[in-house]
């Protein structure tokens, strides 16, 4: 009986158990590093919500001071601050040699930290049609205005591979347009 329960606890493992447990081991392994993946990029983003909102904010307490939004932009949605073509480099906000400058300057829009995304504002009057933010995914159809609008675009290519991220949102309701988040 000694002999019987001395073999029972030398057996051990078999190769193919232990290539059962490395295989789990790396399918766990390459879910977990898609899943971080995916969760930086989103935290990358989050800088565009940011200051989206501010933005928004912004033009919302201009316009109850001076009953128009202010077109930060001139009527240029490509025509981006801080950073006028958007990549991996990271630019302080209040950059002098930005497009639009003093514009962003009296919207009072600041950023306490370097900013990755180039942003943009149009605004108009009521009855002006507002521009297409040039997204490829999303047709933007605006309704007739019949009051003064605005429309903000943020433009980041974190990677650079010459795919950029687009962040769009409008006074025309609260919603915020995300196309290719993960780049």
């Amino acid at each position: 009986m000694n002999s019987v329960m001395r073999n029972r606890f030398q057996r051990g493992v078999t190769l193919v158990e232990l290539m059962a447990v490395v295989v789990m081991v790396a399918i766990l392994a390459t879910l977990a590093a898609y899943g971080v993946r995916k969760y930086v990029f989103a935290a990358k983003a989050s800088e565009a919500y940011t200051m989206i909102n501010a933005i928004k904010a912004a033009e919302e307490a201009y316009r109850d001071e001076t009953f128009v939004y202010l077109d930060v932009s001139e009527g240029d949605l490509d025509s981006l601050y801080p950073n006028a073509t958007p990549d991996s480099t990271k630019t302080i906000w209040n950059n002098p040699d930005g497009n639009n400058y003093l514009n962003w300057q009296t919207l009072g829009v600041n950023s306490t930290t370097v900013v990755q995304f180039g942003y943009a504002v149009v605004a108009g009057a009521a009855g002006a049609t507002p521009p297409s933010p040039g997204t490829t995914e999303q047709d933007f159809t605006w309704p007739a205005t019949t009051e003064p609008w605005y429309v903000i675009k943020a433009v980041g290519d974190r990677n650079e591979d010459g795919v950029q991220a687009i962040v769009v949102a409008h006074s025309f309701s609260s919603e915020v347009y995300v196309e290719r988040e993960e780049e």
